[in-house]
């Protein structure tokens, strides 16, 4: 995996205090909570719901109003603080996305936010939504980084400040129709504006 591992729970702790501190950061929270919340409600997705990555734990309590949640995360730090400290999820797992530890067909949905943008090479991240394809008997959510105009001018003009990989929508879509996942809609978290989307597709 490309992104990088917390290296103890205070440091998870930490990062989940700062890092949506700013107002510019709490709108964009505010608004992928609101685009989540309106997937699942619309789509009735229910059930058991596994969080990979689960992170700081961040979309922890909106999973849980609607069904039975799982975390995963490749760093231990993060499955542990998920487990310890978060108390919401059933089951805490330190695993590879692109090798879940779960039988076909064993979760109702799996919910993968902000992890696709630290996968850069193609076979890596097909070898994910094949994963998910394997593991979810119904839904998949997943957010991507979606290369537009604006943002190949921005990036020229300004360094941005990690690594992110930015596909075109053609590409997203060919790679997820690759491991058989079905697209059924997928939104802007803010149109124009920022390359983040959020993807619902149905498992094969």
């Amino acid at each position: 995996m490309a992104y990088g591992r917390w290296k103890s729970m205070d440091h998870v702790e930490r990062y989940a205090q700062k890092r949506y501190r700013h107002w510019d950061q709490r709108t964009i929270d505010q608004r992928e909570q609101t685009i989540v919340e309106s997937l699942l409600s619309a789509h009735d997705i229910t059930g058991t719901i596994l969080d990979l990555p689960v992170g700081y734990g961040r979309f922890q309590n909106l999973l849980k109003e609607h069904g039975t949640v799982y975390a995963g995360d490749w760093g231990y730090f993060p499955a542990l603080y998920a487990h310890s400290r978060l108390g919401v999820a059933e089951l805490s797992v330190n695993c590879d996305a692109g090798q879940l530890p779960f039988v076909d067909n064993s979760v109702d949905a799996i919910f993968c936010f902000r992890l696709m943008q630290h996968m850069h090479e193609r076979e890596e991240r097909v070898a994910i939504y094949r994963e998910f394809a394997r593991v979810s008997r119904a839904w998949v959510i997943i957010s991507v980084y979606i290369q537009s105009w604006f943002h190949a001018v921005h990036r020229k003009l300004f360094t941005p400040p990690s690594k992110i990989t930015l596909l075109p929508q053609e590409r997203f879509a060919e790679e997820v129709r690759e491991a058989g996942l079905i697209p059924v809609e997928q939104h802007s978290v803010i149109p124009g504006l920022h390359a983040h989307r959020i993807a619902l597709f149905r498992a094969p």
